[in-house]
């Protein structure tokens, strides 16, 4: 149910399609209408604070209640009911309380007077047995009929929340829906509520961080529903348990691939893609290297393998043929569907072309990033001749043209240094003093824990000195291990093998650094595959990185690392930054601002 177009104000709180729809609402048979008008208009409403919001004023959703109970309270009484217990707030509940009349059991259907009842039931989740893809169902109990809330979580990586939406019916009407009527099969698997509310709250929370924010019909409407239940869900579940591969468990599934009937007609050359996919596999889709959707060969071939892979175009064209093999080797080995290994096969034939198109590089409209990089810094386009017009004859508007350009670079360089340490003023104020040798200080870690992040300190300050040959390096990771213990101690007590995280670990302090030689402007020529080699890891550390990163409250943008803290620089990257400080500075515009 979506609420009437245009924004909600107080002086529309009595016109006439609102309340039409607000009394239909209210004597439905279901819950569901009003719950989803509820949510919905909540959600449209009630926008989040910012900086510049006046504590002082009244919030709108309150203001709106407010008004709508003064004009119309018989028509928006059951409407603002269920705010009161949807919205996590105790003093407008008690405030909603003293406006609205006693209950009249003739004029209100039961569950709307006792809406302080609504609560979850009962959970289960609609899993694809390629496991790429889950739908959590909560049944939502109320005095009356009850409801399920249907929740999409897409499983390729860190599972996270695509869409929301209820359901009228309790979760066994859902359930049997799904048997008889979906095109592909799903396996039904039981879920305690505690373990519900944990996959929720962990895709929800992954789901914040998707640029463009996710939008559907009904999301973010329902938003405010989940946003309720989950606080009335048990906190004690397990959420998504995702297994991290060792090269040894993966290196054993190659050599069975290189076994079986279906590798039978591959050359090596071929065969040599299967390590790599299966990887991309465990660390980039579900987690599970021997089931294989349509949906992830698409993102391999589309995405991942040619632009995550180096190697010889003619090398790179053997993938989709190797990746057919695997396709039937490893659905074949997991009992899977045979629906999904002809769907995943006919991904690999419907994206074949632009596959070959995308490695040889006359992809329509496609750009390397050195060329980007280049056209920005420079503002020339390679294929544009006004650079060499009778425009620029004029001595004049070179000087004008290449003042811009020196602008331009100088907002580069100084808004990318400014980023790396945390703003203008620390900039400013920024000194190439190096970082001293630290013990780890273990203040605010969880008791537990702390073993095992002091267990890790001599292979850290190793891996310092004799991979990347920076001792303070040593320093910039014990810091960080520290704020990822103080952020999320959980992580530590989960069965991943200290390498991969210690290669996680580098990987992040590494690129914050611009250690390593794929990055632009690197000031190293270590390779991560060199790094994974020393210490015997053989699948990107991406993953584990992102979780660390997450924990210790930052983010990965566009797989590139920036901190944003001096402290975890090196002086020879710090003193970079200050030398493109004063070389760049005076070029700024006047009315530059960061």
């Amino acid at each position: 149910m979506t609420p009437p177009s245009g924004p909600f104000d107080p002086s529309r709180a009595d016109e006439p399609e609102l309340l039409d729809l607000l009394d239909n609402a209210s004597h439905s048979e279901s819950p569901l209408m009003l719950l989803d008008m509820a949510s919905s208009m909540l959600a449209s409403i009630d926008a989040p604070e910012t900086d510049d919001t006046d504590p002082t004023e009244i919030p709108p959703i309150r203001e709106l209640a407010a008004n709508m109970l003064e004009a119309t309270p018989v028509e928006t009484e059951p409407l603002v009911r269920i705010w009161a217990q949807m919205l996590d707030d105790e003093l407008f509940g008690r405030r909603v309380a003293r406006m609205l009349p006693t209950p009249n059991s003739k004029r209100l259907p039961e569950w709307i007077r006792r809406a302080e009842e609504i609560k979850p039931f009962r959970a289960a989740a609609l899993v694809s047995p390629v496991k790429i893809e889950e739908t959590i169902l909560l049944e939502i109990s109320t005095a009356g009929r009850s409801v399920t809330l249907a929740v999409a979580v897409d499983r390729s990586g860190s599972p996270y929340l695509e869409d929301a939406y209820l359901s009228d019916g309790p979760l066994s009407a859902v359930v049997e829906f799904s048997r008889t009527e979906l095109e592909l099969p799903v396996d039904v698997v039981a879920l305690s509520l505690a373990d519900a509310g944990a996959r929720l709250r962990e895709a929800l929370e992954m789901s914040t961080h998707m640029f463009p924010p996710i939008e559907t019909e009904s999301w973010p409407g329902t938003r405010p529903m989940l946003e309720w239940m989950l606080r009335k869900l048990p906190n004690s579940g397990t959420g998504y348990e995702i297994r991290m591969w060792e090269p040894e468990e993966i290196d054993e599934l190659v050599e069975d691939f290189r076994a079986s009937p279906f590798a039978a007609g591959l050359t090596e050359d071929e065969i040599s893609h299967a390590h790599l996919l299966f990887e991309f596999q465990c660390n980039y889709g579900n987690n599970d290297p021997l089931r294989w959707s349509g949906t992830f060969v698409e993102r391999v071939m589309r995405d991942l393998y040619p632009r995550k892979v180096m190697s010889p175009e003619d090398d790179l064209l053997l993938m989709p043929t190797a990746l057919a093999a695997i396709v039937l080797y490893a659905n074949d080995r997991s009992g899977v569907d045979p629906v999904f290994t002809e769907n995943a096969l006919a991904a690999i034939e419907d994206n074949r072309e632009e596959y070959t198109a995308r490695v040889r590089g006359d992809d329509p409209g496609g750009e390397s990033t050195a060329d980007l990089f280049a056209r920005l810094l420079t503002g020339v386009d390679d294929d544009d001749d006004s650079m060499f017009s009778s425009d620029f004859d004029d001595e004049s508007a070179d000087e004008s043209f290449l003042g811009d350009q020196a602008s331009y670079v100088a907002e580069i360089f100084i808004g990318s240094g400014a980023e790396a340490v945390g703003g203008i003023d620390a900039l400013q104020s920024l000194t190439d003093e190096p970082l001293p040798t630290e013990d780890l200080d273990t203040t605010g870690v969880a008791d537990d824990v702390v073993d095992r992040l002091t267990s890790l300190v001599p292979e850290i300050r190793r891996v310092a000195v004799e991979v990347f040959e920076e001792p303070e390096l040593a320093t910039a990771a014990l810091r960080l291990l520290v704020e990822i213990g103080r952020g999320d101690a959980a992580i530590f007590r989960r069965r991943i093998a200290d390498r991969t995280l210690l290669a996680a670990l580098f990987w992040i302090v590494g690129k914050n650094n611009n250690l390593f030689s794929g990055q632009w402007g690197a000031e190293g020529e270590l390779t991560i595959g060199e790094l994974q080699c020393h210490l015997g890891v053989s699948t990107s550390p991406k993953p584990t990185a992102e979780k660390l990163l997450l924990a210790a409250g930052h983010e990965l943008h566009y797989a590139e690392v920036v901190l944003g803290d001096p402290r975890y620089l090196i002086s020879r990257r710090r003193q970079r930054i200050i030398e493109n400080r004063d070389a760049y500075w005076d070029d700024l515009p006047e009315d530059w601002e960061y």
